[in-house]
């Protein structure tokens, strides 16, 4: 149990101590980005158009001349492209500094608050006060905090080596953690990367109540106890690393005070498709009885039970809004080096909370 604890907490100090920044200086940043993303893209784009037409030259299939006169009108047009933009995140900026000076608040910080998630963890790092029209604007980096239990259900346990098999365990898989997700395109939410960091618990019941699993040198079999057992569980702690595609199908939101769309993700429909990458890092056996003189006696057996130290496999999720239905399999088999390979199926809730 405390390995279980200390993991918790150190999890907890991560995310609260991560994304921790400075409002003004973000949204500063975030204007001096922005600025150098219009030129950057604008004058890639004039690039590319003049490219164009030097290449229609030499096929002969316009006149240097008109060529000329084409490139005169696209560097205008770009020219004031970039002009124009870069003059309204000036403008942004100005706005920004006269309310860092005279200090003031969120004009519409009532309205912000209903568009709250019902529970959030990293609301205030994932979202910025737009210096002009005073919306939230959510970043295009964000953090979640992961929340998922569910069943696992061993695969082909029926050839006999494991005697009767194990049990599909209601509440086998579980997890908690944090992922980043990041918006693959700056302005759309709909494709995201999702990665982060997790640890995940399996935990396996045999279905003859009385066995357990003991080591055989390099095997690991289900013996018999030789107590009436009340309860015979494995679990099997490991630090995992998953990864997905994430797309987001939440329709652009309406402020009423501004009259502007917004986006925010989480806000509809979400699926994710990747997988993940785990280490082992804790097992123990749980055993429960009563012994010669009835008394309820309790044993933790703390070894690696000739487990894997690695796995790895995919996993997906469905769901709306902080709420999704989660499916992954293990692709290595639970014991390295037994005769039968078995491998674990878990699926169940989960929950990603801004």
């Amino acid at each position: 149990m405390k390995h279980y604890i200390l993991i918790v907490v150190l999890l907890c100090c991560t995310t609260y101590t991560m994304g921790q920044t400075n409002t003004f200086e973000a949204q500063a940043a975030l204007i001096a980005s922005r600025i150098d993303s219009i030129t950057t893209v604008e004058k890639s784009t004039l690039k590319k158009a003049l490219q164009k037409l030097d290449e229609q030259v030499e096929k002969k299939e316009m006149t240097f001349e008109a060529a000329e006169v084409e490139k005169k009108k696209l560097a205008s047009y770009h020219a004031k492209r970039i002009n124009d933009a870069v003059s309204n995140e000036e403008q942004k900026l100005l706005a920004l500094i006269r309310n860092k000076v005279s200090g003031k608040f969120d004009l519409y910080a009532e309205e912000n608050e209903q568009n709250r998630p019902f529970i959030s963890v990293f609301e205030d790092e994932n979202f910025y006060n737009d210096s002009i029209s005073g919306l939230k604007v959510e970043k295009r980096l964000t953090t979640q905090f992961v929340v998922a239990f569910g069943m696992n259900t061993i695969l082909n346990d029926d050839s006999g080596y494991y005697g009767d098999g194990f049990k599909s365990n209601l509440l086998g898989n579980s997890e908690l953690g944090f992922t980043f997700k990041y918006k693959l395109k700056e302005e759309s939410i709909f494709w995201n990367l999702k990665f982060g960091l997790s640890m995940m618990v399996d935990s396996y019941k045999p279905k003859e109540e009385n066995s357990i699993l003991v080591k055989n040198d390099d095997e690991t079999t289900l013996q018999d106890s030789g107590y009436e057992l009340k309860r015979s569980r494995l679990d099997n702690m490991a630090i995992a690393l998953p990864i997905h595609i994430e797309i987001d199908l939440s329709k652009p939101q309406y402020h009423s005070k501004t009259e502007q769309t917004y986006l925010r993700s989480q806000r509809g429909f979400r699926m994710g498709l990747g997988g993940y990458f785990a280490v082992r890092i804790y097992t123990s056996q749980f055993i429960r009885f009563d012994d010669e003189n009835g008394l309820n006696t309790q044993v933790t057996q703390q070894d690696n039970f000739n487990l894997n130290n690695i796995n790895f496999g995919p996993s997906a999720y469905i769901g709306y809004r902080d709420v999704s239905f989660y499916a992954k399999y293990d692709v290595n088999p639970i014991f390295k080096n037994n005769p039968d390979d078995i491998n674990t199926i878990s699926f169940g809730l989960r929950l990603d909370l801004n």
